[in-house]
């Protein structure tokens, strides 16, 4: 008669009991040549746990016995935790080997095929099962603990590894990889980048394995800001790791990835050869330009915009179309006095605006603090008993969302007022150098450049362009003559008239 054997041995038995695959094997192949079997094939399980029955060898050893079944007739093993410490997987395993023909032994437990048998193996399977069932509490309630203390329990996620303190316990440190998680962040909270073209610009930079999926995965994770949140606890929690990112960058992009920040990303991406493809009209039939190469008698190839619509005649070559949309850009260009006048009239405005954005963050401040004080009330109604588990979380989950958004709020109207003078050199710079602009600038930029100074429908028609609309800014910049430059003040800003 033919017998299988199986032996398994976990990592951490190994390395803290010291059991012995060699010994399980030999004390098996004793028990088959002492019973006058013999043993026609030896699987060998190292470092996996009995936790799952998803395991190498075990599956192996499942497809083997299926297809061998008319030959095997027993399955032989050292106990009968070997197979699996949980109960139930355990007497599941020997009903299906069973029902192969194929009787398990286990070479140091009791073997009766009988009642008295049966229930000694289920006592033993249920001690192995309430063994490991302690095990995972205490292995559960120690990561709580550790938790709580700030500390990260499980595989360090991309832009980190895992490295000791001082006091040889784990602890989460940069690796190679964080620059590539704080220029993610930047980009992503910008507004003005699609998860796949950071994708594209990361592979580019040489980070490898990078998908969008990950990417949406590493804009979820508040690890990243210095931040533990885990199912065990309704906070979050400052871990003791060095933040990548700053809070403020993780919630902006929070808010942007759950819809609460609008941003300026196009639609689609065009062929960088053919940057005004799909954006330029027809006059005639009102269809957008497509673009292509065209190849020559002498089998060169020239790049042309054309219309799609059959009958249409327009036509040209991409250098002169493209020089022409640099012309007529230019020509919203104002002059170096007007633009002068436009910078002291908006700084003034600023100005007179400060208090206002201080009073601003002070109210965001104490609506913050407000909602932080009704989170202390609902912990102190947990305490009391007053609401149950379920109640709590989705009191306080619904709390958190409105904090973290109340926070992207104040840190926005910090930034903006840090920030306001620079942004105006560049606006003052971009307006200045419309054409020149657009022209160095990547496909991307170009294309929300586009939209932007022409926010509806752009023609090309009898050698020039014309648009039904353009930004109330550069309608107002356009007059060269600076005594008659009124602007209108940003929303909530009252008018003013020039000094």
């Amino acid at each position: 008669m033919k017998a299988i054997i199986y032996c398994r041995v976990s990592t951490k038995e190994q390395a803290e009991q010291g059991f012995s695959l060699e010994a399980q094997e030999k004390d098996c192949r004793k028990f088959a040549y002492n019973n006058g079997y013999d043993v026609d094939k030896v699987f060998i399980e190292r470092g996996e746990s009995a936790k799952t029955t998803e395991r190498t060898q075990l599956q192996k050893l499942i497809k083997y016995a299926v297809e061998n079944k008319k030959s095997l007739s027993f399955l032989i093993i050292w106990k009968y935790d070997r197979l699996a410490r949980n109960l139930t997987d355990q007497t599941l395993l020997v009903k299906n080997f069973t029902s192969l023909d194929i009787r398990v032994l286990s070479v140091t437990e009791n073997n009766e095929d009988n009642s008295v048998g049966r229930l000694m193996r289920n006592i033993i399977g249920s001690f192995a099962q309430y063994e490991n069932d302690v095990k995972t509490e205490r292995t559960i309630n120690g990561m709580k603990q550790a938790v709580q203390h700030g500390r990260w329990c499980w595989k360090a996620p991309i832009g980190y590894k895992m490295s000791r303190d001082a006091e040889n316990k784990p602890l989460l440190v940069p690796s190679e990889d964080s620059r590539f998680i704080v220029e993610i962040f930047e980009l992503f909270a910008s507004g003005l980048h699609r998860q796949t073209e950071i994708v594209d610009k990361l592979k580019k930079e040489g980070l490898k394995n990078i998908s969008k999926p990950l990417i949406n995965k590493i804009l979820r994770n508040p690890l990243y800001a210095g931040l533990i949140k885990v199912s065990w606890f309704p906070d979050y929690i400052n871990g003791l790791h060095k933040p990548l990112i700053s809070q403020e960058q993780f919630f902006k992009a929070y808010a942007i990835l759950h819809g609460k920040k609008p941003t300026v990303t196009t639609k689609s991406r065009n062929n960088p050869d053919f940057p005004l493809r799909n954006f330029v009209r027809c006059p005639k039939c009102d269809q957008k330009l497509t673009a292509g190469w065209s190849t020559g008698r002498k089998g060169v190839k020239y790049p042309y915009y054309h219309c799609r619509t059959k009958g249409c005649s327009l036509n040209i070559r991409k250098e002169d179309f493209e020089r022409k949309f640099l012309d007529y850009l230019t020509c919203f260009q104002p002059n170096e006095e007007v633009m002068n006048l436009f910078e002291e009239i908006v700084l003034d405005v600023w100005k007179t605006k400060q208090a206002e954005m201080i009073k601003t963050e002070n109210r965001i401040e104490r609506e913050l603090k407000d909602l932080k004080e009704r989170k202390n009330r609902i912990d102190d109604l947990v305490i009391d008993g007053v609401f149950d588990e379920g109640t709590y979380r989705e009191k306080s989950d619904a709390l958190r969302d409105e904090m973290l958004l109340k926070q992207v709020e104040l840190d926005d109207s910090k930034i903006h007022f840090v920030d306001f003078e620079e942004c105006l050199k560049y606006c003052k710079y971009v307006l200045s150098n419309l054409g020149s602009f657009w022209e160095n600038a990547d496909i991307d930029l170009r294309q929300r450049f586009q939209s932007l100074i022409f926010p509806e429908k752009l023609y090309y028609e009898s050698k020039t362009f014309r648009t039904t609309k353009i930004p109330y800014i550069i309608k107002k910049l356009q007059d060269k003559s600076p005594e008659k430059l009124h602007l209108a003040s940003p929303r909530g800003f009252e008018p003013l008239s020039p000094a």
